[in-house]
């Protein structure tokens, strides 16, 4: 268990010397004083002041010799950090004691009436992830767009199923499709911290983002960052072999069963729509 904690680097105590790291004194309202400041960002004794909070007790916090505090303490800490709503969702998760099996999801073959769903969107590339962000559901658009150089039935073997992060980072043929590698990186990686929160104690999502250290620097220097997002809607740039530069919307909605519905899409009748009812018809030509 203590390997596994270490690979996901998702305690409590080093989340919060991270925040502290990256607030100004003055951008918390309190003034720089004299002399130079020996630590970036606030002191320890300044977030316990801000958050209202004994400075031994938020130190003990930083330390980690306490793992868990209440959720009042821990907003009023985000609260002095300046998180954002998914930071402080994330520092929820973390500074909270983690119920085994609460956030397991069901992770099977898809439930007939969602492979329907993903076969009926006609100009939209549609997904199905689990938690891992393993690909178990994917509609002709969607593996056109995304991993055409992988058989359309991969999704079907539990073993051998894609990984979306891991195929955008270590996969040359996937990780050229983004305009905007760098910000396509980030959000990955903000987004796998943000699901490490609710499975920071898993096996199988320390196996994987053990692997994706390893084999990227990359991966291993944003990782350290702990920067944390729900990415579930925004825009993507993408240059595509067959059709073409797309700009492409995304959204993402979780399913019932546990797994997230990701779709892709393009503004209606727009040049980008057109792309990529071109692949659709690109695919059928070649039989697909």
């Amino acid at each position: 268990m203590r390997e596994v904690d270490q690979i996901m680097n998702a305690d409590l105590g080093s989340y919060l010397r991270q925040m502290r790291e990256r607030v100004r004194p003055e951008q918390a309202g309190l003034r720089p004083g004299r002399g130079v400041r020996r630590v970036p960002g606030l002191r320890r004794e300044e977030v316990a002041t801000l958050a209202g909070v004994s400075q031994t007790y938020y130190t003990r916090l930083e330390q980690s010799h306490t793992a868990h505090a209440s959720p009042q303490v821990l907003l009023s800490i985000a609260r002095a950090l300046e998180l954002n709503g998914d930071e402080q969702d994330y520092l929820l998760k973390i500074g909270s004691p983690e119920q085994p099996g609460r956030n397991k999801p069901r992770d099977g073959r898809l439930a007939a009436p969602t492979r329907m769903l993903l076969e009926s969107f006609d100009s939209v590339a549609a997904a199905v992830l689990n938690y891992r962000c393993d690909i178990v559901g994917w509609n002709r658009v969607f593996h056109a767009l995304i991993a055409p150089h992988l058989d359309f039935g991969l999704i079907d073997d539990p073993a051998r199923r894609p990984n979306i992060i891991k195929m955008n980072f270590l996969d040359e043929r996937v990780r050229s499709l983004y305009a905007d590698w760098t910000a396509e990186s980030e959000a990955n990686v903000a987004y796998l911290r943000f699901i490490a929160g609710s499975h920071r104690h898993d096996p199988e999502l320390a196996g994987l983002i053990g692997e994706l250290t390893i084999n990227s620097s990359e991966f291993g220097s944003l990782w350290c960052r702990q920067d944390v997002a729900n990415c579930v809607e925004g825009t993507k740039l993408v240059d595509h072999p067959v059709v073409g530069e797309l700009e492409l919307m995304y959204q993402s909605a979780q399913l019932p069963d546990g797994n997230i519905l990701k779709f892709y899409h393009a503004e209606p009748d727009s040049p980008h729509e057109a792309s990529l009812r071109l692949l659709k018809v690109d695919l059928e030509s070649a039989g697909g």
